[in-house]
């Protein structure tokens, strides 16, 4: 069978069923982790939780997935990525069908702490690693983009077939149970996909576990992929901060919520399929993913900057709404590339899972606080004041993400001037470069 081209990229049929499984699952596993954020009073009415006890739904989530960063970057170098994605997969999919029979709320946190383990430990860093994969260094933009817009798309299909369930259902214990039961359903069936789709690479699996144990300690020793996770915490932190343009729009600017939910869903939904893809490509083009967001960085800094003037300057609200969806398109172009460096800072694939476990670690430590700090400028500083001191917070985080990316950009190009390459004594263990 012929080789399909997408993107530039020209692979396998089984690569690109590789890729979809990859992604399908991507954009379903953390749904039922979030189950409350899109049925929180139907998940308190069906079982009987009280708000302190939702919460207490995502401390327990949280609080593992913590700690399970870097061990995950460290098993990923263990076994093959396959492996680990459909375990990841499966596991948080039985695990829903449990969750799905309502039982008591002990029980569910101990599930959301289950959550933590397959979504963190076993999937999160091994999907990067899968994807990383499939092509060469000269192909990660594109595939991280199609990576991310993939899970946009199918994070959106999977929570509207859920939704139609629980309407079909009824708004009740066998509608939130039928909800569920979509999510867990799917995540199995992509689970088995990964497993019979997925191809094991020939690095793989040729280190045992003190030999990925020295692997993590070698990449801790790396300036380059400290750099490239600080990188991804500045732009997460910033990416937290883009829900907060809605209710800007409604309280300070008098928007109504119909046209702000409209636009929401433009930005969250249309934006992250489109611009990921568009993004990894640009990226490619440019040969260097880290030059790549440099720029973006720099316009995203420009974007949050001008919020602040047009709003001091109270321009119309049509303006403030471009301006913001430019941030948004910015923002969803940076996730698509952020994670795809490891191979542009001459990470080999046997060290991959380690800095993948190192990035991951530092580029999600904003969810300790960053939420919290921004929640508290807008109780601190009611009305417009505190929004703005939002966006200003989210335009320094760019700022110091753009300027991460020129001094690793400077690295780079220093360390080939010099031949200097990562070394790590296991034969062959960078097959693909």
């Amino acid at each position: 069978m012929k080789n399909i081209k997408l993107l530039g990229l020209d692979k396998t049929y089984k690569q690109w069923l590789t890729l979809m499984a990859i992604f399908m699952g991507g954009g379903t596993i953390y749904k039922l982790a979030y189950i409350r954020d899109v049925y929180y009073t139907q998940m308190m009415a069906a079982t009987g939780a009280t708000n302190v006890q939702m919460g207490l739904m995502m401390t327990a989530f949280a609080a593992t997935c913590v700690f399970c960063f870097l061990p995950g970057g460290w098993l990923v170098d263990l076994f093959p990525a396959k492996y680990l994605v459909s375990a990841g997969l499966i596991i948080t999919g039985i695990a829903g069908l449990v969750e799905a029979t309502l039982p008591p709320m002990k029980v569910i946190l101990v599930i959301q702490g289950i959550y933590g383990i397959s979504t963190t430990l076993l999937f999160w860093e091994s999907m990067f690693k899968g994807v990383r994969l499939l092509g060469n260094k000269n192909e990660q933009g594109r595939l991280f983009g199609i990576l991310e817009g993939g899970r946009g798309i199918t994070g959106t299909v999977i929570s509207f077939i859920s939704l139609a369930v629980y309407a079909k259902l009824g708004s009740d214990k066998l509608g939130m149970r039928g909800a569920m039961f979509v999510y867990a359903i799917a995540l199995i069936i992509f689970g088995l996909i990964a497993l019979f789709m997925m191809e094991k690479n020939e690095v793989e699996g040729r280190v045992d576990a003190i030999k990925a144990l020295k692997g993590l300690g070698k990449v801790c020793t790396l300036p380059k992929v400290w750099i490239a996770g600080c990188i991804v915490w500045m732009g997460y932190a910033s990416y937290n901060g883009l829900s907060y343009f809605s209710p800007y729009l409604v309280k300070v600017l008098g928007v109504s919520q119909t046209a702000t939910s409209a636009i929401s869903i433009v930005r969250t939904y249309l934006f992250a399929i489109i611009c990921a893809p568009i993004a990894g490509m640009i990226a490619d083009k440019m040969g260097s993913r880290i030059n790549f967001l440099k720029y973006v960085f720099a316009l995203g800094t420009i974007m949050c900057a001008a919020t602040i003037v047009l709003s001091v300057l109270d321009c119309g609200i049509g303006v403030f709404i471009f301006i913001m969806l430019v941030v948004a398109a910015i923002i969803l172009a940076m996730r698509g590339t952020y994670y795809s460096t490891t191979a542009e800072i001459g990470i080999p694939i046997v060290l991959s899972g380690a800095a993948l476990g190192l990035i991951s670690q530092l580029g999600n430590a904003p969810d300790l606080y960053i939420s919290a700090l921004y929640g508290w400028f807008l109780d601190a500083y009611p009305g417009k004041q505190g929004y703005l001191m939002v966006f200003g917070t989210m335009a320094v985080q760019f700022l110091i993400a753009c300027i991460l990316c020129i001094v690793l950009h400077g690295m780079n190009k220093r360390d080939a001037a010099n031949n200097k390459k990562v070394v790590f004594d296991i034969e062959g263990g960078d097959v693909i470069d």
